[in-house]
C-alpha cells in the first residue's frame, strides 16, 4: 500500500468507527461520561429574584434622609416575607427571595445599622445586587446538550435541573495489546539487551486521560502464533484494540499477518509523517509504531479522535500557534513535533533526538503538526 496523508488516514478511520451505545446512570455515576440527551431548564433560572449581596433591601421612595425602620431578617430559603410597612426595610441574606415590594438593595458595609434601625449611607440604585428571575435560562430552555463531557460544573446543573438519572455513551472497551521480546516487566531487572514494559502502561495512562473506558492490557511474545491468539481474544470482547509494535517490516513483526490471517487486509497501512509512518489500521484495531515517542504522538493524533467518535463527543477544535522559531518543512512527510506554549503565546518545539527518544518530550504540553512542502514554517497546528 502506499502512504496515505495524516488526514486520509484520520478519514479512514473515522469514517469506520461508529458512536456506542447508550446506557442511563445515576448522576452520581456520570462524571466523566458524555451525554446523550438534550436536556431543559425545568424551571426559571433563577426561579426568583434572588439577592446577591448581605444587606438592607428596602422601597427607594421610602429614604428622607433618616434611618428606615427594621422590620426582620429575610434568608435564603425563607418564603416570600409579608409586606412591607412604610418607611421600614429588610435584613435580606444572598440567595434570598428579593421581597416583591423592595426596589434597592445596600450591602451592610453601606448601612449604619442599631437595634431598631438602618440609616443608609449611601445612593441607592434600583436593581442593583439582584439576580432578576430567568435571566440565566427560562423554563425549557437548552441547558446541556447531547455531545457534552459531564465535568463537576455539568453535575451541578444536572442536580439543580433535578436530573436524578442520565443517558451517556456506554464505556469502550478497549484492549490494548503490546509486543517485543525485548520487553520485560517492569519490576524485573533489565539485562544489557533488554528495556522495560513502557508502552503498555503509557497507554493505559493516555486512555485513563482521556476519559472512562473499561480497560485490559497483555504483552504478547514476537511469535506468530502469540500474537495471532492474543488478538483473536481481544476481538471478541473489545470495540477497539490498540496494538503496539510489530507493524512495521522487520523478520519478527507479526502483527499485520495475524490480522490479516483473522479480519483481513488493513484499511491504511503506513502514513506519510514522522514519526508514526508505519501506523495501520483495521476496523475496531489501530496498530501504532512501538519506540515510545511515536507511539504516544500516534496516539494523541488518531486514537484520540477516535475515542471521541466513539463517545459522541464533537470533534476537537483545529487550534493553530505561531512558533517561537520557524520549522523547516520535509519534503513529503508530515511532522509531528512535542511542544509547549510559552507565556508569550508562541509555541516552542522540543524535538526529540529520534523516534524512542522519551525524554526530550517530558516537558512538552502537545504536539506540533508540520505539514510538508518547501521552506520553513512559521505558525503549526497545536495537537
Amino acid at each position: 500500500m502506499k502512504l496515505i496523508t495524516p488526514q486520509e488516514a484520520e478519514e479512514i478511520m473515522l469514517a469506520q468507527t461508529a458512536i456506542l451505545e447508550v446506557e442511563t446512570l445515576r448522576l452520581e455515576e456520570a462524571l466523566g461520561r458524555v451525554l446523550r440527551e438534550d436536556l431543559l431548564a425545568d424551571r426559571p433560572f433563577p426561579p426568583f429574584d434572588r439577592v446577591t449581596m448581605d444587606g438592607v433591601a428596602f422601597r427607594s421612595s421610602d429614604l428622607d434622609g433618616g434611618p428606615l425602620s427594621l422590620q426582620g431578617i429575610h434568608a435564603a430559603g425563607h418564603p416570600l416575607p409579608p409586606a412591607l410597612q412604610p418607611g421600614h426595610c429588610w435584613q435580606v441574606m444572598t440567595g434570598s427571595i428579593m421581597p416583591p415590594d423592595c426596589d434597592s438593595i445596600v450591602p451592610y458595609e453601606e448601612v449604619k445599622l442599631d437595634d431598631n434601625n438602618a440609616l443608609i449611607e449611601a445612593a441607592p440604585k434600583p436593581g442593583r445586587f439582584i439576580h432578576r428571575e430567568g435571566s440565566d435560562a427560562a423554563k425549557g430552555d437548552l441547558i446541556l446538550k447531547s455531545g457534552t463531557r459531564i465535568g463537576p460544573a455539568q453535575i451541578g446543573i444536572l442536580a439543580t435541573i433535578g436530573a436524578v438519572e442520565v443517558k451517556v455513551t456506554r464505556r469502550p472497551r478497549v484492549s490494548i495489546l503490546s509486543t517485543g521480546d525485548e520487553l520485560i516487566p517492569i519490576d524485573q531487572i533489565p539485562l544489557p539487551h533488554q528495556l522495560r514494559q513502557s508502552n503498555g502502561q503509557t497507554l493505559i495512562s493516555a486512555v485513563q486521560a482521556w476519559g472512562a473506558a473499561e480497560l485490559s492490557w497483555q504483552h504478547l511474545s514476537d511469535e506468530l502464533g502469540a500474537i495471532t491468539e492474543g488478538i483473536r481474544k481481544a476481538l471478541e470482547s473489545s470495540d477497539l484494540i490498540i496494538l503496539s509494535g510489530g507493524i512495521s517490516k522487520g523478520k519478527k513483526d507479526y502483527v499485520r499477518p495475524a490480522l490479516q490471517s483473522l479480519i483481513g487486509e488493513p484499511l491504511f497501512h503506513g502514513v506519510a509523517q514522522r514519526p508514526g509512518k508505519p501506523l495501520a489500521f483495521w476496523k475496531a484495531a489501530i496498530a501504532l509504531p512501538g519506540n515510545p515517542n511515536s507511539t504516544l504522538t500516534t496516539f494523541h493524533r488518531y486514537v484520540t479522535p477516535l475515542l471521541r467518535q466513539m463517545a459522541g463527543l464533537p470533534a476537537a477544535a483545529t487550534v493553530c500557534f505561531p512558533l517561537e522559531k520557524a520549522i523547516a518543512r520535509h519534503p513529503f512527510l508530515t511532522q509531528y513535533l512535542p511542544a509547549l506554549i510559552k507565556p508569550d503565546g508562541k509555541a516552542r518545539s522540543l524535538s526529540p533526538q529520534n523516534s524512542g527518544d522519551f525524554l526530550t518530550p517530558l516537558s512538552a504540553t502537545g504536539y506540533l503538526e508540520i505539514s510538508p512542502g518547501e521552506g520553513e514554517q512559521s505558525h503549526a497546528r497545536y495537537l
